[in-house]
């Protein structure tokens, strides 16, 4: 992949990618029972994924690791960048969709996952630290337990490509992680499902040490702009 960037000054090359079309996105306001909140890939997403790997394996020929959250969709989404680079994806928990952890970190069971349907980033950008209810994590918490999983990334993965399949909240903090938004802030990303964001963490650096090549994009697939066709921002 030209990059314009010497491998020798990359210390990190990094693939954030949001999983292919789940239940959930397809039918979020039927999405009511536990059983359902940790949705499967629908048919289009099994598509969208198949279509990302025919993409990376074009583009990208060598993956070093694959990290992967621990909901179905995301597994299902790593599946078959597994096969295409021979490798096992890390299940982490740090990079779960937002309010499908308790403030501590840990993933929240499947039969209680009900409770995020009463968690509400959109509501609250203006309230980072607001918790709803008390015991599940906020948007604050959401961006340092991916703060954490990044800082990890980064002393691990030396001269290393990486490809970490994630959820749209979670994209969401990666950027605001990368590109220093306070606390308070005033966009959010509709990334499209499989949306590709590609970045460099370089050392040493001249001008910061991230650089940026494409957020959400989706050269895959057959949709543009991003987000028109499939896109569901929550899950």
């Amino acid at each position: 992949m030209e990059t314009g960037i010497s491998v020798q000054e990359a210390v990190l090359r990094l693939f954030l990618i949001r999983h292919g079309q789940s239940e959930s996105n397809a039918h979020w306001d039927q999405m009511l029972e536990s059983s359902q909140m940790n949705a499967h890939l629908t048919a289009l997403g099994r598509s969208q994924v198949d279509q990302l790997a025919d993409w990376m394996r074009e583009k990208v020929p060598q993956v070093d690791a694959i990290y992967t959250s621990s909901l179905h969709r995301a597994l299902e989404s790593a599946a078959p960048l597994e096969i295409l680079y021979n490798l096992q994806a890390v299940v982490d928990h740090r990079i779960r969709e937002g309010g499908y952890c308790y403030k501590t970190g840990a993933p929240i069971e499947d039969h209680l996952l009900p409770i995020h349907k009463l968690v509400n980033f959109h509501a609250d950008p203006f309230t980072p630290f607001a918790t709803h209810p008390p015991e599940v994590e906020s948007y604050h918490d959401l961006r340092t337990r991916v703060g954490n999983f990044l800082g990890d990334l980064i002393q691990n993965h030396v001269n290393q490509t990486v490809v970490v399949i994630n959820h749209g909240w979670v994209l969401n903090a990666f950027i605001d992680i990368v590109f220093n938004v306070g606390s308070q802030r005033s966009v959010y990303l509709y990334p499209e499902n499989t949306s590709i964001t590609y970045l460099e963490y370089i050392h040493p650096y001249r001008m910061g040490p991230w650089r940026a090549y494409f957020i959400a994009q989706t050269p895959h697939l057959d949709v543009f702009p991003n987000g028109m066709l499939t896109f569901n921002a929550e899950a």
